[in-house]
Formats: C-alpha cells, structure tokens, sequence
C-alpha cells in the first residue's frame, strides 16, 4: 500500500515546493499518491507506474480528481481526437464545439451547457495552453457516483506517468484554475 502524502499551502508556489521536493526524495517512482490542499480547495494526485513482466505489458497513468460540490449544474467530458472517436461521430456521437479551431480539432467534447463550457474554458489563456500540451487526456466534471445528491468530481486523467513536478504542477494549475470558476468560495 501507498503512502499518501498531505501537503497544504495557502499559495500555489508554497504548496509545489513541498511537493517537488518530495517528489524528488522518491528513487525509482512507480507510484505516487497525494493530497493537495490549498484555500480550501483539495485534490487528490496519483500516479501509477506499473512495468508489467513475463508476459504482461506495463501501463502507467496520472490521475487527478478534486470534489465540485453537487449544486454545479455543468456536466463534461474532453477527450482526444482519434480515428475511433471519428468512427463514433459517424454512429451519432454528439461533440460540441467550443469556437476554439485548435481545442475543437484536438478533443471530443461533450457537455450539457456549451455557454459555460466555453466560458471555463477560454477564459484563462493558461488553460487552454495546457490543455493543448496534453491532448492525449480525459477531463471530465460528472457525478461522482449514481446518487441523486453525489458530489461532483472533477478529473484528469492521463495513460502516462507524470513525474516530473513542473508537468503535474502545470496540470494541478489547470485543475485548480477551474475549480476556483465552478466553486468560487472553497467550502469543501
């Protein structure tokens, strides 16, 4: 089992140097769980690295998910472009467009409010950037679980191992970017 690492910080920058230097103290990193509280916000970052043997091939992912309280009404999923997505357009798949050629071109989106979509997304240039650097994700706002008043969790999630602190620092940026949108007061 895993230790999980908790770290709080009022300031971005404070929260990442604790988690770069921990980071950096792991040899042979294979999996890497954390907590990251900032003003009220918490997120929660794994990374899994296994390398497989005999027979078996070895994955690796990079997953971070932060709790939306369930009065956000915005629901979506992005996810990259690729030749299977296109085959399911085909069968009826619906992808919205945001107006943005490179975002649009990139990812499949799918969402139950375009409007807002938008505006969360193209606000803040440094979100789109980032979003473009790792197109090969899935981010995604839904329900947490089935139940009628389950949280929302908002994730991204990677089939690559992120390990270098200034790649995850740059997604948990985006991450918390949005989350600071959707709940604007952190009482989670």
């Amino acid at each position: 089992m895993n230790n999980v690492h908790t770290f709080s910080a009022e300031t971005e920058e404070t929260l990442w140097q604790q988690v770069a230097a921990d980071i950096r103290q792991e040899e042979g990193l294979l999996a890497y769980n954390a907590e990251l509280i900032q003003n009220g916000y918490h997120m929660q970052l794994d990374v899994d690295i296994d390398l497989g043997g005999g027979f078996e091939g070895g994955y690796e992912s990079t997953t971070l998910t932060a709790q939306v309280p369930n009065h956000t009404p915005l629901r979506f999923a992005l996810h990259e472009q690729d030749w299977v997505h296109e085959i399911g357009k085909l069968l009826g798949l619906t992808d919205v467009e945001l107006g943005d050629p490179e975002l649009d071109a990139a990812f499949i989106i799918t969402t139950n409010d375009a409007d807002a979509l938008r505006r969360l997304l193209l606000t803040d240039p440094a979100v789109r950037q980032t979003l473009l650097r790792y197109q090969e994700l899935r981010l995604t706002l839904a329900p947490a679980s089935h139940d009628a008043d389950a949280e929302a969790n908002l994730t991204f999630f990677k089939e690559t191992a992120l390990v270098e602190p200034e790649q995850l620092r740059e997604v948990y940026h985006l991450l918390y970017t949005l989350l600071r949108q959707l709940s604007p007061s952190a009482t989670l």
